[in-house]
This record gives C-alpha cells, structure tokens and sequence, in this order.
C-alpha cells in the first residue's frame, strides 16, 4: 500500500475492509474516523495486527456510515459475511448475552439482547451466562419496574396492563400507571445500579419508603422495604476491592498455542461486580499486546457505557495506549498494591480457566473420534469421516425453491463449508430434480478446486433421493459414500443394502446422523423463508405511494421481512433511511393491514 492511496480515504465515521491483492477480504474494522484508524494500522511503531498481514494488504475498501450505530451493524455483518481470518472471532462466534437499555422514548425499554447490534441504546456486558444475565435483569424490573416489552410508544395508553404488572416487573406506563418523569428517574436510577453505585441507590429507595410512610400510603411503603432488602442483598454479594470508588476493568489473557483465555475482571464504585472469561483462538498472534488490543476493541463498543479505566499487565503498553484516541477510557499498568493484587487475580482466573478449556477440549475431541469411529464402523465407511455434509431442499408449492448443503468437519458445525443454492429449474421441479440440481452444480465446484470432497455425505430423504445422488456421481464421475436418512422411520438407505439399516433410538451414531439432517432442515427452511418474504416484502412495497425503486432497495436492504419492520418507530425509520416520516407510516399502515392477515405460509423441507 502507497501512503498517498491512504491519504485519499475520509475522514467521516464507518467501516473499512482490508484486501490481498486477489481481493480476499483480509480484515474488517470500524472507525470514527477511517483515515486516522486505517493510519494507526500501517504507520504506528506496533501494529496491533497480526504479524504478516501488513505484507498481505493491497487494498482499503471503505463505507462511510451515518452513525456508530450503522457502522457497527455494518462491522457485524461484515464479518459475519466474509469471515475474515484476521478478526479475532470468540468460540464458536458465539453471541453473548448483554442488557439493552435503549435510549428512544419517553418510557424505553431494559430488555435482555442476544446481539450487540440488536437496537440503539446502551449495553451492558458481554456476559458468559445467559440464565444469570436474564435473573438480573428479573431482579432489575422488578425493583425499578421498568418495562421490557417491544410494543410501540405510538400505540399507548392501551386498555390494560400486561401480566409484568402483575409480577411487579413494569409500572405500567402503557396505561398512564407511571408518569413519564418517575420512569425516567427510575431508569437513570438503574443504569446507576449497574454501575455498582448502590449506596446511592439504597438511600434513594429508603427516602423513598419514608415518605410513602409519612403520606400513610402503607402498602407503597411496603413495596420499596421490599425493594431495600433485594438491594441490600445484592451489595453484599460484591466485596470491596479498592479503597477509592473507581471504575475499573482489569483484563488479563492467557494461552495455548491453540486457545487464547481472556478474564475481565469488572470494578465498580471499588466493588468486585463480575467476573467474565471469553475464548478465542490464539493461531497466528504473535504477541500478547496485538491479542489483548483486538479483544478490547472487540468488547468494549461504541455502545457500550465504559468503565473509566482499562487495567492490564503488558510489556509495551503503547500499542494499547493508543485505543483512547477511538474509546473514551485510559489503558494503564496497575497503579497501586490493591491494583496488582486485582491483575494477579485476574492472571489466577484466567490460567484455571484455560487449564479447564484445554481438558473439555480434550474431552469433545476423544468423544468426536469416538463417535465418528463408530460411524466408520457401522456403515463400513473406506475412510474415517471428518467431514460430513448434509444436504436438503426446501419449497412452497414450487415458488422459491432452494438447496442448502451445510458441513460437519471433526463431528461439529463447520461454518465455512455451508452452501445456499437458488433452484433454477423452469416450471415447479419435483424433489428429485431440485435435489438433481443442487448436487450437481456442488460437485461440479468441488472439482474445480473450490473444496474438497465429503467423507461422507447426507441426504435428507429416502431411496429416490440416494439413486439421484448415484446417477449425479455416475454422470460427474464422482466416487463419494452416500447415505439418505428418512424421517418417518429414521431409516437409512445405503447403495449397497437392498433394505435400510435401522438402529437404535440411543445410538450416537443415528443422533449425529439425525443431528446433520436437522440442521440441514433448518438452513434450507430459513434460507427458504427470507427468500419468500423478500418477495412478498418487495411486492407489497410497491403498492405503497412515495416508494420508488431507489426507496424501495433501502428498505430491503435494511429490513429482512415484515415483523422488523412493523416493529419498528416511523421515526426511527424515517431518519435512519432519510425517507419521509408520512410515506412511512403508509407503508406500516399497509404492512400491518397485511401483516394481520398473515403473510408466510409453511415450507416443505
């Protein structure tokens, strides 16, 4: 890369994709400013990539965005497209559980968020555990009675309250229960509570208290003792770790060289709140400073409400000091005895954690080798099968019919092996032709190099199906084992056998077969749905007056279906897309009208 070809990429907010010179994508970032961030990558004295890739680079592509907001959906999406080899991915991309509170409104919501992307407002998290994450919301609710539903501000006062009021999880704001100014009190009083500040917090709710009991107003009275009590509950919990109310983050990784094992220690107001270990892979970092800069960057978004200051233990402290040009806390070494003790801490956790990651490990390799052993021995397999891959079609009375192939590799997922396909035959094809065409356009790219043949591939049906992938590979020359497992029996047809092979209900073999079918159903019924509704959608949008074919490819490209768009605020909508808020609210009066008189069907798979 030319310094002058960086000098010519803006300086706005967005995202930027770095490419080899056959244009694979090599890395996706986000930045606030994409030419000082993509400057920080080349010309800094240590890059926080890995080491190698800087060589790989011959070109930026950029995306400028509206906000952090567009930038991060974009990042994730990205991502999730390209799967990048140099962003660092957690286990399994596993998405961590977060509590939104989001931001727009007089009365907005606290709800649990699979997704860091999943809406504006404020984060908090990741957390490693979704049952306590979704007790502590409970237990958030329910002491400041805020509500956690999806219904449209737009559409209050309603005629009654839902079942959260009777749990005591929502004041009932819907139907003029609360006032706006108290559920905003009582919001701000929560972030606060998630920020460790429950003195403050208990002493508000005490006050509280008094005056109902001064105003005789017993039962309300009630009511917030109730809520002190909880409180005081959850303070005990959390010990005093340093003498000074700070806000401190103290993160520490360790690893393998297969696995790398990060532990987030979370200070509040000098209470020890949390503790969080995440898993990534550590192939191909050289040192801990680029593990620890990509890993921060990674959890500590834009929307996220940041803990004053960072705390780690690393020899150059530089390369990560440069994250407060782009996150609004500082990166320091520990600063005092209490600090030291925290970071020995964290080290402690994370080298237990590791060593527990590294021995399940083991453990989910020696069953996989055991299992698919068994798989080898049962169907008499020439070669041990560690990739499997399953394939299935899926329909509606002949519209938008497609195929899906998904892949196993070592008995698990694997991502990058997943295929969608687009049947393209005329007319409506049977199943024997669209699963025709699917295998055949599949192994014609596997032998043009873009993959590599199956161990042992799945069909989702029964003796049909397995003669037309046998004519397919007689036809292609193809020599690959085959099998169709058939639903209703959950029988297995094999080429050789003239009747199928049925095993038990506890085998692990036919639970690893039924296993690859499933998630085969899955991919093609989902990958099916979108299709359908994108149709639909489509159709519909060019009923509405005002929406032209340029608005009409903005709100597809922002909206998967009708539901995420119905749900969503006109006003929001209007300014995220720059559409007027008038012609939005026709197209929602016409999706709902729509909307309630149903607009899926059900797929066949």
């Amino acid at each position: 890369m030319k310094r002058e070809d960086l000098d010519c990429l803006p300086v706005e907010c967005g995202v930027y994709v770095l490419k080899d010179g056959e244009g694979q994508v090599l890395y996706v970032g986000k930045a606030v400013n994409i030419l000082k961030r993509v400057k920080s990558h080349f010309y800094r004295a240590s890059s926080p990539l890995k080491e190698g890739m800087l060589e790989a680079v011959a070109s930026v592509q950029y995306f400028v965005t509206g906000n952090e907001h567009e930038a991060l959906l974009l990042e994730e999406e990205l991502i999730k497209r390209f799967r990048p080899p140099y962003n660092l991915r957690l286990r399994d991309d596993k998405s961590y559980p977060y509590i939104l509170f989001e931001t727009r409104g007089d009365f907005p919501a606290v709800r649990f968020a699979r997704k860091k992307t999943g809406g504006e407002g404020v984060y908090f998290g990741p957390f490693t555990d979704s049952r306590k994450t979704r007790e502590g919301l409970k237990l958030l609710r329910s002491i400041f009675r805020l509500r956690g539903c999806t219904i449209p501000e737009s559409s209050f006062p309603l005629r009654r309250p839902c079942i959260d009021f009777e749990l005591g999880l929502c004041g009932a704001p819907c139907v003029g229960r609360m006032s706006r100014a108290e559920y905003q009190e009582n919001f701000r009083k929560a972030v606060d509570f998630l920020n460790g500040k429950y003195e403050e917090i208990a002493r508000w709710i005490e006050d509280e208290m008094w005056k109902a009991a001064d105003a005789l107003d017993f039962e309300r009275a009630i009511y917030y003792r109730e809520k002190l009590e909880a409180l005081q509950k959850v303070a005990t919990r959390y010990r005093l770790v340093l003498s000074q109310p700070e806000d401190i983050d103290f993160v520490e990784v360790v690893r393998d060289e297969e696995v790398a094992l990060f532990v987030v220690l979370r200070v509040r107001q000098g209470r020890l709140i949390g503790s969080e270990s995440f898993v990534a892979s550590s192939l191909g970092w050289q040192s801990k400073e680029a593990l620890l800069r990509e890993f921060l960057e990674q959890i500590y978004l834009h929307a996220f409400h940041f803990p004053r200051r960072v705390c780690v233990a690393v020899e150059h402290l530089e390369v990560l000091r440069e994250l407060s040009e782009f996150f609004p806390f500082t990166v320091t070494p520990p600063c005092s005895g209490e600090e030291e003790e925290m970071m020995f801490l964290a080290l402690e956790n994370a080298q237990r954690s590791l060593e527990a990651e590294v021995l399940r490990r083991k453990k989910r390799e020696r069953a996989s080798t055991e299992l698919l052993r068994g798989l080898q021995n049962v169907l008499g397999l020439p070669s041990f099968p560690r990739l499997v891959e399953g394939v299935d079609i899926s329909t509606f009375q002949g519209e938008e019919a497609v195929g899906v192939v998904v892949a196993f590799l070592d008995g698990v997922p694997y991502p990058k092996g997943y295929r969608r396909f687009v049947v393209k035959g005329e007319g409506h094809p049977d199943d024997f032709g669209m699963m025709r065409e699917v295998l055949v356009r599949h192994f014609r790219r596997l032998q043009s190099g873009e993959g590599s043949l199956p161990d042992l591939l799945l069909l989702d049906g029964g003796r049909g199906q397995l003669n037309v992938a046998l004519e397919v590979f007689r036809e292609l020359g193809v020599s690959c084992p085959v099998l169709a497992l058939a639903k209703e029996f959950e029988e297995i047809y094999l080429p050789e056998r003239a009747t199928p092979l049925a095993l038990p209900p506890h085998s692990e073999v036919l639970q690893f077969l039924q296993r690859v079918r499933n998630e085969a159903h899955r991919f093609a019924v989902t990958f099916h749905r979108v299709r359908r509704n994108k149709k639909s959608f489509g159709s519909l949008l060019e009923e509405v007056e005002g929406i032209g074919p340029k608005r009409r490819e903005k709100i597809l490209a922002a909206f998967e279906d009708l539901r995420s768009l119905c749900e969503a605020e006109p006003e929001e909508v209007s300014r995220r897309l720059r559409i007027p808020r008038e012609v939005v609210t026709r197209l929602k009066e016409r999706l709902q009208e729509v909307y309630q008189h149903g607009l899926s069907g059900a797929s066949s798979g």
